[in-house]
């Protein structure tokens, strides 16, 4: 049996118990997909981050795979911010005197990752690029009323919303970013998961993204709750990705004000699962205008609350 290092670290939070948890093997050289897969399946988190160094082998300076328990996906916002936290943490990744930028191969492309380094060295903040937001679809009204009932959400919440139709958008995978009109309508919902897996297999998305302009902390910017049964997920108390779809749609459908050359957004989400997350979103445009995105960071801190070790056949 053959023994490797596993890690659970928290993302977008800096106390543990807090934000989302992502499982993180940083060194998975030799690891068959088929192991991957159990592996996630054993940890039973949102996903869980396979790290190999390639550092001077490769494109880029890590490939990095992700997997839900029940199958992989392209790309993951809260396991990358949790695995390039370990790698700093650990010494894999050094400290620099700012900012020190790596790149992940993933399935989504060769991404940049930076990490901000406090005084003593250790790492106070990852941030990960994203590819510039693409609108994929927008709702028909006759869809958005089949997705409130499918959300529990009540009725005229979602399609209520005169500014902006739900729409997807993907900075690396489609998502569908739907606005309600407000904070309590969003907390209310109850969805229907076997229906809503569905509704987001027939699109094509990765998930529903809802969001309320109405917010708890007066300096963010939105709260947020994310539905993903289709990939296992029921819901989930921080989304990266997502997260930076959500940046996308704010600024496109011109829901916020803008400032150049970057828009800074902060997303609250996870206080109705008692695992409160801050994810910070830059949108950095070529000028003030909603359609020259050029592209999207998205990060925060994490916390490593698990270490040990699993064995393999």
């Amino acid at each position: 049996m053959r023994e490797i290092d596993i890690y659970q670290v928290d993302a977008f939070t800096d106390v543990p118990f807090g934000g989302n948890p992502a499982g993180v093997v940083p060194d998975a050289s030799g690891l068959s997909e088929d192991t991957m897969q159990k592996i996630a399946r054993e940890m039973n988190l949102s996903e869980t981050a396979f790290v190999v160094d390639t550092r001077g082998k490769g494109p880029a300076d890590f490939d990095v795979r992700f997997f839900t328990p029940l199958n992989e996906v392209d790309l993951c916002g809260h396991a990358t911010i949790g695995a390039f936290w370990l790698l700093a943490e650990t010494g894999v990744i050094p400290p620099g005197k700012n900012e020190v930028r790596v790149t992940q191969s993933t399935g989504a492309g060769v991404l940049p990752v930076d990490i901000v380094f406090g005084c003593e060295g250790t790492p106070a903040r990852v941030m990960m690029t994203q590819v510039p937001p693409r609108r994929l679809g927008e709702l028909s009204l006759d869809e958005i009323a089949e997705l409130e009932r499918i959300l529990g959400a009540p009725q005229g919440s979602i399609l209520g919303f005169e500014r902006a139709r739900p729409q997807i958008v993907s900075t690396g995978l489609p998502d569908l970013i739907a606005p309600v009109s407000s904070r309590e309508a969003l907390l209310s919902m109850r969805p229907n998961m076997a229906a809503l897996t569905d509704f987001c297999n027939q699109r094509k998305v990765i998930s529903v993204h809802c969001f309320s302009m109405e917010t708890l902390d007066p300096r963010a910017t939105v709260h947020c709750r994310d539905f993903s049964p289709a990939v296992g997920i029921p819901e989930e108390s921080a989304t990266g990705t997502a997260s930076g779809a959500t940046g996308g749609f704010l600024v496109m459908n011109g829901l916020i004000p803008l400032e150049e050359p970057v828009t800074r957004i902060i997303c609250e989400q996870g206080h109705v699962m008692r695992r409160p997350s801050v994810i910070q979103v830059e949108i950095h445009m070529a000028h003030e205008d909603p359609q020259s995105i050029l592209s999207v960071r998205v990060g925060g801190s994490a916390a490593t609350v698990i270490k040990g070790k699993i064995r393999i056949p």
